[in-house]
């Protein structure tokens, strides 16, 4: 510590000697030389002036906290959520699920879903919400329904892509009516239709099968703990498509 202040503190030959005369003193001896020598008052004064300045000891810088820099910062969070998508806990509930791959089996029983019309009787119970299509922000999802956590005003959309198979020749083969519906759950025992979108389209009867898409969407009023699901009339759909059969929901701030 001597030397680092020689170094650090300039003065004259008389507070070298002063150094001098600290450097020779033994452990417990008396300091009454140093208080009668000049050259060390004047040493004195001259730390107590350094330390004004604002010289931090060793001691302190080592307890002090270690700010990280901007890159190690990024660095960390980087680590920290790699490889996972945090989920999001904050901003307007909004959800967009895809249909999920499966067997057209996994959805032919609807009875937990309630008393369903006939024309839509199937409800489709499996929905991806964690993909790169897709994604839930303040709405839950269980067991193939939405149900709503904040109150006020939703916009609510669904599109089914059908993919019929032809089963012969005949008129009625070849033209299937096609119903999508969108239900609503809330404190009654048995779902409220909100939306029903009905297609009737003409195959070519040398065709393996037709294609068509049914979209439909519209806004409503939702409590928190309502629900809402997606019921079909067939269970022929193209479930390998995540951008063409969805459904989803998102609030409006009206």
């Amino acid at each position: 510590f001597l030397f680092q202040l020689k170094a650090e503190v300039p003065g004259s030959a008389e507070e070298l000697r002063c150094l001098q005369v600290i450097s020779r003193q033994q452990e417990g001896s008396s300091l009454e030389e140093l208080i009668s020598n000049q050259s060390c008052l004047k040493l004195a004064n001259a730390i107590k002036a350094y330390v004004a300045t604002g010289w931090v000891s060793p001691c302190s810088l080592a307890s002090r906290p270690r700010v990280p820099s901007p890159t190690e910062a990024r660095r960390s969070s980087l680590n920290a959520s790699e490889g996972q998508l945090l989920p999001r806990t904050t901003g307007k509930p909004s959800a967009h699920l895809t249909l999920r791959t499966q067997s057209l089996a996994q959805d032919r029983n609807s009875k937990p879903f309630g008393n369903l019309s006939q024309s839509c009787r199937h409800a489709i119970a499996r929905w991806e919400d964690s993909t790169i299509h897709s994604h839930l922000q303040n709405i839950t999802y269980q067991d193939g329904r939405l149900r709503v956590n904040q109150a006020g005003k939703y916009y609510v959309y669904s599109q089914i892509y059908f993919r019929y198979p032809s089963s012969g020749t005949s008129a009625s083969a070849s033209v299937p009516q096609l119903v999508q519906c969108i239900n609503w759950k809330t404190s009654y025992s048995q779902p409220i239709l909100l939306l029903k979108g009905v297609g009737t389209k003409c195959w070519a009867p040398e065709a393996d099968y037709g294609l068509h898409a049914l979209y439909q969407g519209g806004l409503f009023e939702l409590k928190a703990g309502d629900e809402l699901f997606v019921s079909v009339s067939s269970l022929a759909i193209d479930h390998n498509d995540a951008a063409a059969s969805y459904f989803g929901a998102f609030w409006l701030d009206l």
